[in-house]
């Protein structure tokens, strides 16, 4: 649909036409915005035309409108209240409403209009290089990834060896659900995909369903949450027929009824993979409030015991070095870990910090935001009353459209919420963290932070609902004098004391209610009061679930710093019992000795937790003198530096243009070869296959099913579409000389291990260059054997013989290949 049919299919509906939305199919991102801008015109005005209560929700959706499109609009009723707050005006000669940007002065005028997608989508999107597999595209229908990093991280998780852990880093909007729903289907079984909200759950199950083709969709993809019946989710694990099941730590912990058929499934091997998406939440959250989340650990390693070739991937946007090192530290066995590092700093976001002089004037630049700056919005909040004071004010201020979704919002109300929030029926989610990690809405263009996040990495997984759809988005903070003070309270209920710390790990250990297994395994009784007398600070639920929740922060904590295993986790009388391994003596006695060890760890802690909290408080709060990316570059140890704006520049700075996406090298582990495979080559680790024009399909199509790995093609090769086609459905990495060589150049051998076919250009002149490129990088190695695929023994003028002269191995026809 052009950019004049949706303008004149929204002129029809705000002349009072009753025609309602029409369903269309995008051809691009910029195309899909406008599209849902007209949708979401069309459902304030709905509301506004059964309820002029609803005067902002329109006057919101109708600014968007003009903005967008550029241009004024007539609308069949002209008296419309308050339209100068939303800084929209009517001409009475014209008979039309106009809206100009007329930005909040302490937000670039530049961004917003940027944020706006008045710009015309670049149509020339390069796809050379980004060429799917055959089992992917029969089970999506997609042939190109969306980007190298994407395709990087897509077959760095298929090629995880059984019983291997790889953590897997994509940007935001990247595509990392294709990573989860390709490893579900490379192998006959389940994958059991942890998230850390409700709301991630349920949008996960639904996008999959939509992504996968051609099965039984219904009774292979499940999300559980509380509300939702675990019968049948159960029946079909029993039955072998689930694939996915998206499902929180705490209920595969919790909840007896999963846990014994996630056993079983295990027990009969049925159980093939174990993902955690947003695993960096595993150590922001798990050492806090989310304790199963380090108990993931145990329930990993138990399954692994009856069940060593099971897979762990671990995933995330972007990962700090402590992030990984915890979770290195709690899911490397025998040294299997990978990790395939394509961290980034996300484009799409220009960044605006407001500071407001008291309480007072942020309401009101809070209200001036929501009615001037681009939707969909997401208002983040730090607490569940702070989101229904602002969806009040809204609603005094004639936007009552808005949503709320906290960590209160049942889980009923959450589905309904995601899906009509996906569905464009509202466009201003007012939410805490609760909401929003990795929800896939791609057309949010305003992320409104009204409080300062604990950390770098929080503030960036939160913006990063924006701009999914690789368009310009919004990141604004509104903040006043006292919210540096709220948020560094907030920090300070995250670590206890040192004392406190071996108080209770004395009242744990030296417990009747903990039962010795051996001298250095014991089970702790979770609920065992401290010795200490009072309660302890901070809490607010009741005693007995504070010092549970106090208890097991204690043990996590030892944890983290190698004094204790947690080796087994379990649910008693509904409280937790934790079988711990004593790996450091000193805890053995409660003495001074160990209180100065506990000091100093807890120290690290502190130190951690503050200086992190530090860091981001003085970047708003310096935000004009520096640029803010410094604070994720700082953050991120493996990511160039990016800023497309903020309050220290106007333009891009950009230190990421042209650069290979794989940021860490992954050398091992590689590929082994059967008998079987290894036969044509003899000796050799390379050999010639000659063939015809109509034949390498067929070859190719041979090859994988022997176990061929990759497929090395020319740019633009032009049968690369049928590649896609042949009979056997597996995982195949297709690349282009040039990646082969970046690949290398990265010594990024565990992708490019095992059985390679190299397909050589029609054009004889360019052969040459590409025979060297894989014989100086490629072939001779342990771990590699080519197969050359030669349609004519052409001369190669730089070494001054036929290509099959250089070949070092045998030359053989189709027909004999594999025979």
């Amino acid at each position: 649909m052009s950019k004049k049919q949706l303008v004149d299919y929204a002129i029809r509906i705000l002349n009072g036409e009753d025609i309602g939305i029409i369903e269309y199919a995008a051809t691009d991102s910029v195309d899909d915005f406008r599209y849902k801008t007209v949708k979401r015109l069309i459902r304030a005005h709905e509301l506004f035309r059964n309820n002029s209560d609803y005067i902002g929700d329109f006057l919101i959706a109708f600014r968007d409108y003009m903005i967008t499109f550029d241009m004024p609009a007539a609308y069949h009723l002209k008296a419309l209240k308050d339209i100068e707050n939303y800084g929209m005006s009517y001409d009475v000669e014209e008979e039309s409403f106009f809206a100009t940007l007329q930005a909040p002065k302490y937000v670039n005028d530049s961004f917003v209009n940027d944020a706006f997608i008045k710009k015309e989508s670049k149509k020339n999107k390069t796809v050379e290089g980004l060429l799917t597999d055959p089992m992917i595209y029969e089970l999506t229908g997609y042939t190109h990834f969306k980007s190298m990093d994407q395709k990087l991280a897509v077959y760095g998780a298929l090629n995880t060896p059984n019983g291997y852990t790889t953590l897997v880093s994509l940007p935001t909007g990247g595509g990392k659900s294709l990573v989860t729903q390709t490893i579900s289907y490379q192998k006959d079984g389940l994958t059991i995909v942890i998230v850390p909200t409700v709301s991630l759950a349920i949008d996960q199950e639904r996008v999959t369903k939509t992504v996968i083709k051609n099965r039984d969709n219904e009774n292979e993809i499940f999300c559980y949450s509380s509300g939702v019946s675990a019968g049948p989710i159960i029946k079909a694990i029993n039955d072998k027929k689930a694939k996915i099941l998206f499902i929180s730590p705490e209920a595969i912990l919790e909840n007896p009824g999963f846990a014994e058929a996630i056993k079983d499934a295990n027990k009969g091997r049925y159980l093939k993979n174990v993902v955690i998406d947003e695993a960096h939440i595993v150590v922001d959250w798990g050492a806090s409030f989310r304790v199963d989340y380090q108990f993931l650990e145990a329930w990993r390693n138990m399954l692994l015991m009856t069940n060593p070739g099971l897979r762990t991937v671990l995933l995330s946007a972007t990962f700090e070095d402590k992030c990984v090192d915890i979770l290195k530290n709690l899911f490397e066995i025998d040294g299997k870990w990978v990790e395939i590092r394509c961290d980034a700093l996300r484009h799409e976001p220009r960044f605006c910090v407001d500071r407001a002089k008291d309480y007072e004037e942020k309401q009101k630049h809070i209200l001036e935001l929501i009615r001037k700056l681009p939707h969909p919005m997401i208002v983040y909040v730090s607490r569940p009353a702070e989101a229904e004071q602002i969806k009040k004010m809204l609603s005094n201020n004639g936007i009552r459209n808005a949503r709320t979704f906290t960590g209160l919002t049942g889980s009923a109300q959450r589905r309904q919420l995601i899906d009509e929030w996906v569905d464009d029926q509202f466009e201003i989610m007012i939410a805490t963290s609760a909401f929003g990690v990795g929800v896939d809405k791609p057309d949010v263009r305003t992320v409104l932070h009204t409080y300062i996040p604990q950390n770098a990495n929080t503030y960036y997984q939160e913006l990063g609902r924006g701009g999914r759809d690789r368009l310009p988005c919004l990141s604004v903070v509104c903040l006043q004098p006292e919210d540096t003070t709220i948020g560094r309270d907030r920090i300070n209920k995250r670590v206890l004391t040192s004392k406190k710390i071996v108080d209770r790990w004395d009242s744990l250990y030296n417990n009747d209610l903990s039962k010795r297994v051996s001298n250095n395994r014991v089970f702790i009784d979770t609920t065992i009061k401290p010795n200490y007398s009072g309660a302890d600070e901070f809490d607010d639920s009741p005693t007995s679930d504070a010092d549970m929740n106090w208890n097991i922060y204690v043990l996590l904590f030892l944890r983290r710093y190698n004094l204790i295993r947690i080796m087994e986790v379990k649910i008693e009388n509904g409280h937790y019992m934790i079988l711990i391994e004593i790996k450091d003596e000193r805890l053995l006695s409660i003495d001074d000795t160990l209180r100065a060890h506990i000091d100093e760890l807890r120290g690290q802690e502190w130190n951690y937790y503050s200086s992190s909290y530090n860091r981001i408080s003085e970047s708003l709060r310096k935000n004009s003198i520096r640029c803010i990316s410094e604070l994720f570059y700082d953050t991120y140890s493996r990511v160039y530096e990016y800023c497309a704006g903020c309050n220290n520049h106007n333009y891009p700075i950009v230190g990421d243009s042209h650069k290979f996406p794989l940021k860490k090298r992954v050398t091992e582990p590689l590929r082994t070869f059967s008998e079987e495979q290894l036969r044509p080559f003899g000796d050799s680790t390379e050999l010639a296959v000659s063939v015809t024009d109509n034949s390498i399909v067929d070859v190719v199509n041979r090859l994988a099913g022997k176990g061929l790995s990759t497929i090395v093609i020319p740019d633009n090769y032009e049968d690369s579409m049928e590649l896609l086609q042949i009979g056997v459905k597996r995982n195949l990495l297709i690349i282009s000389f040039s990646d082969m060589f970046n690949l290398q150049k990265c010594n990024a051998y565990y992708y490019t291990s095992g059985l390679i076919c190299v397909v050589y250009s029609d054009n004889e002149n360019d052969i040459g260059s590409q025979y060297l490129a894989i014989k100086n990088n490629v072939c001779g190695k342990p771990s590699t054997r080519v197969l050359h695929i030669i349609k004519r023994n052409v001369y190669i003028s730089e070494l001054g013989k036929n290509i099959l002269e250089l070949i070092d191995g045998p030359s053989i026809l189709t027909s004999a290949l594999y025979a």
